[in-house]
């Protein structure tokens, strides 16, 4: 990963606070309770509003979501995002370990990836930076078919031991390392008929065209598209939000059949294809926009990186 793409948490490919700090908040779970766990994490968002390299671009995604606020505002609404960031990773924890009876769940569109899987095919399932992705996890752990997650993993030995010791869920990572050759597994997975799950919102460097996202112009990654086509999947746009009282929300849009026009076209269909899973980002997104945790400058990439700027359609 280059490094203006690590120096922010979600293109690190690590979780934040090193072992002691992951180990602490696994421990007090367990010991203390979830509530209890909650609280714990104030502190630390106090400290990375101001701390954490994130935080202007955390503003800048803030300024085109809320216009433009008062100061103490823009400090209050980052501690805030960072806050319910915090409450999501011990969710995460807690689900991942299986303690998900203090928990509830909904699923609108189940139905879109039974149906798709039932055709025998595999389904390609786009997500994004969006809610907690775990919680809909407890949907794919229902459909008795092999799930698995892509991501980059950049955690060391001892870190990825600790996690995995914490967690009871059945999901295999496919780890991406910004190779070409990372598309084969993948592929090979979905003509298996297998689930395949990966970020819609964040290129990693791979290619991208620009659509327009919260009223500018940002890029989308595509390679989800061309997978979907080469193994003759379904695509599925999925997405997952906490609301009151620890209830996760799953969204599932209709399926979509990518395919591969003719060259002169491809583009232009590309480009049509980020656009309406940009749409069906931000639709979900506007019910509660501090559960967006792309921490990242997501509209200066189409800026610096030639392949992002053709004109939006």
């Amino acid at each position: 990963m280059a490094a203006a793409e690590s120096a922010h948490w979600s293109g690190s490919g690590k979780l934040r606070g090193g072992r002691w700090g992951i180990w602490f908040f696994i421990t007090a779970l367990r010991l203390l309770g979830r509530r209890i766990t909650y609280a714990l994490t104030v502190p630390c968002a106090v400290y990375f509003s101001f701390a954490s390299p994130d935080v202007a671009a955390t503003m800048d995604y803030h300024r085109r979501i809320f216009g433009l606020v008062p100061w103490w505002k823009r400090r209050w609404l980052v501690f805030k995002h960072f806050l319910s960031f915090g409450i999501a990773l011990v969710d995460r924890t807690a689900i991942l370990a299986g303690q998900t009876r203090n928990f509830s769940f909904s699923f609108d569109g189940e139905n879109h990836v039974r149906e798709m899987l039932a055709e025998g095919n595999g389904v390609l399932l786009l997500t994004a930076h969006l809610g907690n992705w775990e919680a809909a996890g407890q949907l794919l752990t229902r459909l008795d078919v092999p799930i698995n997650v892509t991501g980059f993993d950049n955690e060391t030995t001892e870190m990825r031991d600790l996690l995995t010791r914490s967690s009871d869920v059945k999901f295999r990572l496919l780890p991406l390392t910004g190779s070409p050759t990372d598309v084969i597994p993948l592929v090979a997975a979905l003509r298996r008929g297998e689930v395949v799950a990966m970020l819609g919102d964040r290129t990693y460097h791979s290619p991208a065209l620009p659509v327009n996202f919260l009223g500018a112009p940002t890029a989308f990654p595509i390679g989800a598209y061309v997978m979907a086509a080469m193994a003759n999947a379904p695509l599925v746009h999925v997405f997952s939000l906490r609301e009151p009282g620890g209830h996760y929300h799953f969204f599932g849009f209709p399926p979509l059949r990518p395919q591969m026009p003719p060259h002169h076209e491809r583009d232009a269909y590309l480009q049509q294809c980020a656009t309406h899973f940009a749409a069906n980002l931000e639709s979900v997104l506007r019910r509660d926009p501090l559960q967006w945790y792309n921490f990242f400058p997501f509209w200066e990439q189409t800026a610096t990186n030639p392949r992002h700027t053709k004109p939006v359609k």
